[in-house]
């Protein structure tokens, strides 16, 4: 059975919109829910998927810091951006590349395997903040060991920061024996893992030779364990844009938020019988998809959830040890679909729950990046069922909407649209509609 879903729009872009039959699908970032988009995420896996977590880490430090190094500071100021996420092992642009990466890769391990086997073996799931402690232990090494190979200067990493790595794989013991609920326990922990960081970031800023008197010292020496960590959720899921409905126009807020003060108007769209609608022009059908509320947000494993990555590289970059053995995690990847990724994206905290929201979902695919044109998708003319009109809507706007909507109507030979008047129903205490009289 069809159903009906409504759109509320202020008057700032209706005009065009229902001209053009348009619907904009907007990114995480241009929805009005801070939240939009975040993924609580935490690291458990296998050793297989921790050595090349880290190898991949060191990747993507090693290719930004050669960025930095080919351009300088003045011709490119290097950004997370130039973080390469979505690359490979065997992605170099010579071989010469290839072999310098594989000399630090494996000098890197000779020094750290002990903290990333030892962050491998954890019981417990790892969340981002604990990691980004880890990963500056790593990243002052790493950055000593790419800066000896491009000053081909082979010498020992300064003891100082192999005994800070030491303390650290203490604190990890530390931390897995404790009891999960003995707090102030945990608490000397993290404030001993900060007092080592900052001896770390002394430490690094002082001996690094090349950038420490350079303003990508922080971005490299500071930012970058974070920078990488935020970066490579979007090789996780891909890219996603909504354009939201609501299954009920009754209530004041979401008038008087989304339709400018109950200026704007409320837009019927009817579905067909599997809650889809048809974009005659993108030649697609999208389904309308609930939003469900929930306290909180459900953990996301990295090393369960990577998607956006064709199977061949996914396998070669993140389940695949030098000895060709397969993570065991890689059969769940392989399972893993559209439904599940979705998921994350259809969730929303029980604040949100008034809105009792619906969506239409544009991904991108692994192929091809939607621009922000192409966002904006043209309607089949009959999904349109009405319109109607808020309390504040001035005679004169109602003009102009029922004008391009008669037009609109002859064009696709639709005589069964109907306007409505909103108005506030004492009787249930909530908004109400009629149907609005066309006077001519």
């Amino acid at each position: 059975m069809a159903k009906e879903f409504y759109r509320f729009r202020s008057l700032g872009r209706l005009f065009k919109e229902l001209e053009t039959q348009t619907i904009y699908f907007a990114s995480p970032s241009e929805l009005n829910d801070p939240m939009e988009g975040f993924i609580n995420l935490v690291f458990k896996g296998d050793k297989i998927v921790w050595r090349n977590f880290f190898k991949h880490y060191l990747f993507c430090l090693e290719c930004t810091y050669s960025l930095f190094l080919i351009f300088g500071e003045k011709d490119h100021i290097i950004t997370d951006k130039d973080i390469p996420i979505f690359k490979g092992f065997d992605e170099f642009p010579t071989i010469k590349n290839k072999e310098n990466f594989e000399k630090i890769s494996k000098r890197f391990f000779k020094y750290c395997t002990v903290l990333t086997d030892k962050i491998s073996m954890k019981k417990v799931k790892i969340n981002k903040n604990e990691l980004v402690t880890y990963l500056m232990i790593i990243n002052s090494i790493a950055i000593k060991i790419i800066e000896q190979q491009y000053n081909k200067k082979e010498e020992e990493i300064p003891l100082v920061l192999i005994n800070h790595m030491k303390k650290i794989v203490k604190l990890i013991d530390l931390r897995e024996n404790i009891e999960k609920n003995n707090k102030d326990e945990l608490k000397k922990i993290l404030i001993d893992e900060k007092i080592i960081i900052n001896r770390v970031f002394l430490s690094s800023k002082e001996k690094s030779k090349t950038i420490s008197e350079l303003s990508s010292n922080n971005f490299f020496c500071t930012n970058f364990p974070a920078k990488y960590l935020s970066n490579i959720e979007k090789i996780m899921y891909p890219k996603w844009y909504a354009a939201c409905f609501m299954f009920e126009c009754n209530n004041s807020s979401a008038w008087g938020h989304y339709a400018d003060g109950h200026k704007g108007v409320c837009l019927i769209f009817e579905s067909d019988e599997e809650n889809k609608i048809t974009f005659s022009k993108e030649q697609q059908t999208l389904k309308f998809e609930q939003i469900k509320y929930q306290e909180g947000f459900e953990k996301n494993n990295f090393f369960s959830n990577i998607n956006n990555f064709s199977k061949d590289k996914l396998k070669s970059t993140w389940y695949t040890d030098e000895n060709n053995n397969i993570s065991d995690i890689f059969e769940d990847i392989l399972n893993n679909n559209l439904s599940k990724i979705n998921q994350n994206i259809l969730r929303k905290t029980k604040d949100w729950e008034y809105e009792k929201e619906y969506r239409l979902i544009l991904e991108e695919s692994k192929e091809r990046n939607i621009t922000k044109k192409e966002r904006l998708l043209e309607y089949d003319f009959n999904s349109l069922k009405g319109i109607i009109f808020g309390i504040n809507t001035s005679l004169e706007d109602k003009m102009k909407i029922t004008e391009i909507i008669e037009q609109k109507c002859k064009e696709n030979e639709k005589e069964d649209f109907e306007f409505y008047q909103a108005y506030y129903c004492d009787k249930n205490k909530n908004i109400q509609m009629v149907q609005y009289e066309l006077y001519k």
